[in-house]
């Protein structure tokens, strides 16, 4: 689970970023039109670390086998 959510992580940044510098025109099917969206941009980033924390805790709380 912890490598789910490290790489939905990074998508969210990358998406964040997209969106943040207007770079996103070549994604319609998701959504993106290429304007800055502000609150769009927040809401990856925030979802991004959500998944961050969620991998924090989901190796937190793995205990070790033997």
């Amino acid at each position: 689970m912890k490598v789910i959510a490290v790489v939905l992580g990074i998508i969210f940044i990358i998406l964040a970023v997209l969106t943040w510098t207007g770079a996103a025109h070549f994604l319609p099917a998701i959504g993106l039109d290429g304007k800055h969206h502000t609150k769009h941009t927040i809401l990856y980033a925030v979802i991004a670390l959500l998944c961050f924390v969620w991998a924090r805790m989901s190796a937190a709380t793995e205990s070790p086998t033997r």
